[in-house]
């Protein structure tokens, strides 16, 4: 009779799950609601086993006392084996093993990994053949590093990424006196018994994991998140506890739903939490516990359990522990440099620990589209736009950390680097409106309010209220001037597609990076007119580019909008989007300036009107915004004579 001891790998620290497994054990973050461990112990029982053993170090008490509390669901003895020391695979299977009664083989299941699959299709295989041992492997995805001849053995396990043809799914059945072929020292990984075996001319076999089958390796934060994408959704053929948790979840979403919270893309909810009335959870996962109290919007990460409450913006603000246990930086060797304010109710600081450094961002609880910064990064990312790399992201607190692409932006660049630099920003531009306007499920992202006629409104509003009115002074005869185009230049940017804009494509928002382009700032992301980007980019005040460089770099965003099978704007939308958006960065500037005391600002009030006399020139469509742009350069030029 055959016997079979089953073994879950659990003892590992989860160090590139940080900082999930900060607060707990890799084997109890949960997926979909469910930890790690119930689901690997799930999926081997599905086997006649004669044992169970289950691996533990990083927080071994917490392991041991979950396994207790499950033991009632296993009908088979269950042993914890309490490492030392972290052992590897191939060490904490040998010590471990010790505790179970005499068994002729050991199927092993890495806790972290998710395998919806009939193993009993794995050990009919591996009795078949008699192979010393039989891996469960991964077509496609993966670091593909495994090499496998046509007849099922294995003839490598560790090629070059990429160059294998398979990955090691994590779940495997050997020979029990395959162990002996382990190497003498204590710590050492399974697959050098494997390779060892290998060269003794054994057999190891492969089967490969049937179309039908999932497979997910919870390695990351990144992956933690895909999985969820993939486990909520698909048809789970064959894990009994994972559909259980799927039908669970529906039911868990709904009730929330059914409170007044939004829920979009794929969100994995705990048991016992509440979530305010007006919140907005996007790509998230809450595990048990959580208490939400802010109507805010929560994206791309995990809630933990406990109170979760966002703390406003301070300049004595510091990093979470997190932050430096996930980067494995000393917090008292770490240098500090804050970074000039943006007005976006965000703080930003570099963080620099030897020859790394970060950005760290903290965030304000009061703008929601701030927690929207992650979702959009992701998005943008998926659509081939560069964006800074997110190393981390803690929606819990509001804190963000990416990727160091230096100082130096597009505003900074002079001469032919500055133009080329313009035209890979287009380019990028380009990739948002017409890759980001075909994407289906771009509505459940937490997008901004859309461009409609009240949001004109609103921006034109906003630059009466804060520079014809707050820095110039003007009397109310300026706009009324005007307000027969203003109606016209809304009529015609509503009537143009809408798609996935920036918003705030300005000089500023485009680092330059080992001579690549990279948005920055996108949190505003919204759907509009794709020419209201392209006008924030070339018309832009910071700059003041001529127009030979205005004309080159729209003919080249033109030029990659047909590359990507999109369609070219209408004659005299570019010019109309910019009077647009040239309102409300003056209406900005003025407000900056004079109400948020950033006297930086300041300068950019008289180039601004001199791009939005250029637009209006250029248009030839709107002769009274052109007359209210050259009296108001004039006017500006007094004001701000007169206050210094």
């Amino acid at each position: 009779m055959t016997t079979i001891t089953g073994f879950i790998l659990a003892a590992g620290e989860g160090r590139r799950l940080r900082p999930l497994t900060l607060s707990r054990p890799k084997a109890l973050v949960p997926l979909l609601g469910v930890p790690l461990l119930d689901l690997a112990v799930d999926q081997v029982r599905s086997l006649p086993l004669n044992a169970l053993v289950v691996n533990a170090w990083h927080r071994a008490d917490e392991v041991a006392a979950a396994v207790q509390r499950r033991m009632c669901d296993v009908s088979v003895p269950v042993y914890v084996s309490r490492e030392k020391r972290l052992l590897d695979t191939g060490g904490g299977l040998r010590e471990g093993v010790r505790l179970a009664p005499a068994s002729d083989h050991i199927l092993v299941h890495n806790v972290d990994v998710i395998l919806d699959a009939d193993l009993r299709e794995l050990l009919q295989s591996h009795l078949a053949t008699g192979a010393a041992a039989t891996v469960v492997l991964v077509p496609t995805r993966g670091p593909l590093t495994v090499d496998m001849a046509p007849d099922g053995c294995i003839r490598e396990f560790r090629r070059r990424p990429g160059q294998g043809g398979y990955t090691f799914a994590g779940v495997h059945l050997l020979q029990r006196r395959v162990l002996e072929l382990l190497p003498e020292r204590e710590v050492c990984s399974i697959i050098e018994a494997y390779e060892a075996a290998l060269a003794a001319g054994m057999d190891i076999r492969g089967v490969p994991l049937a179309a039908a089958s999932a497979w997910a390796d919870l390695g990351t934060c990144r992956s933690y998140l895909q999985a969820h994408a993939e486990f909520a959704v698909r048809e789970i053929l064959h894990h009994r506890r994972l559909g259980e948790a799927q039908a669970e979840q529906r039911r868990r979403r709904a009730a929330l739903r059914d409170t007044g919270v939004t829920c979009s893309g794929v969100v994995g909810l705990g048991a016992d939490i509440f979530v305010s009335a007006g919140a907005h959870l996007h790509n998230v996962v809450v595990w048990d516990g959580a208490c939400v109290r802010q109507p805010a919007c929560f994206s791309e990460g995990v809630l933990p359990g406990g109170e979760i409450r966002l703390s406003p913006v301070t300049e004595t603000r510091q990093p979470d522990p997190r932050v430096f246990a996930s980067l494995g930086m000393d917090p008292a060797r770490c240098e500090r440099v804050d970074l000039a304010k943006r007005g976006s109710g965000r703080a930003y600081a570099r963080l620099i620990s030897g020859d790394r450094s970060w950005i760290w961002c903290v965030y304000s609880p009061e703008r929601r589209e701030n927690g929207a910064y992650a979702a959009h990064a992701e998005f943008l990312r998926g659509l081939g736009v560069r964006v800074p790399e997110i190393f981390l992201h803690l929606p819990d607190c509001g804190e963000t950390v990416f990727a160091d692409l230096g100082e130096v932006d597009l505003l900074q660049l002079q001469g032919g680097a500055q133009v080329d630099s313009l035209l890979q920003a287009a380019e990028q531009a380009a990739r948002l409106h017409v890759l980001g306007g075909r994407v289906q499920q771009v509505d459940e992202l937490p997008l901004q309010q859309p461009f409609d006629e009240a949001l004109y409104r609103w921006e034109c509003d906003y630059f009466r209220e804060h520079m014809l009115g707050a820095v110039l002074q003007a009397p109310p005869q300026h706009w009324a001037a005007v307000e027969r185009e203003v109606h016209a230049l809304r009529d015609l940017l509503l009537a143009q597609p809408m798609v996935p804009v920036h918003r705030d494509l300005q000089s500023t928002n485009v680092m330059v990076h080992n001579g690549m382009t990279y948005l920055i700032d996108f949190q505003g992301l919204r759907l509009g007119c794709a020419a209201y980007d392209v006008a924030s980019l070339i018309y832009d005040p910071y700059t003041c580019y001529p127009r030979p460089v205005r004309d080159r770099a729209w003919r080249h965003y033109t030029q990659c909008v047909r590359a990507l099978d999109g369609q070219a704007m209408p004659e005299g939308v570019l010019q109309a989007a910019a009077i647009q958006r040239l309102l409300q960065a003056l209406g900005a500037y003025g407000k900056l300036w004079l109400t948020d005391g950033l006297e930086r600002y300041r300068q950019h009030i008289l180039p601004g009107f001199t791009m939005l006399e250029a637009a209006a020139a250029e248009s030839r469509r709107f002769p009274a915004f052109l007359s209210l742009a050259r009296e108001c350069r004039h006017l500006a030029g007094l004001r701000l004579g007169a206050r210094d």
